[in-house]
């Protein structure tokens, strides 16, 4: 079942939300397959009207990393702002936030994989 949620990228190529998982995994080190019907939070809960703009800049500036050796410092913030003049993010205070936030949390998950 793929997820009902889709970006559409300006090529024409539709992205849902499990392509965008699938890709995720895959660009890990080591990189990895999910396991869809355990860990996919795509079945439990629907990502938010609110917050679609937020992940899709999310989605595009999420390797934008400041690093020191192999450690990862924090997100480049000019990055997010670019992206987000690039699309036109009207609330980029509340957008910039919500990427934040996800940035954080996922990072932490990596981490703790470790």
């Amino acid at each position: 079942m793929e997820a009902s949620s889709r970006i559409v990228l300006d090529d024409g190529r539709v992205l849902t939300r499990c392509d965008q998982c699938r890709q995720m995994f895959a660009e890990r080190k080591p990189p990895g397959v999910p396991d869809c019907g355990k860990l996919c939070p795509v079945e439990a809960r629907v990502l938010r009207e609110e917050n679609e703009e937020a992940a899709r800049i999310y989605q595009l500036v999420r390797g934008q990393v400041i690093v020191a050796g192999e450690t990862v410092i924090d997100l480049n913030f000019v990055a997010v702002k670019t992206v987000m003049d690039l699309y036109g993010v009207a609330d980029q205070r509340g957008v910039f936030e919500k990427v934040r936030k996800a940035f954080y949390h996922f990072e932490q998950k990596r981490r703790d994989e470790k």
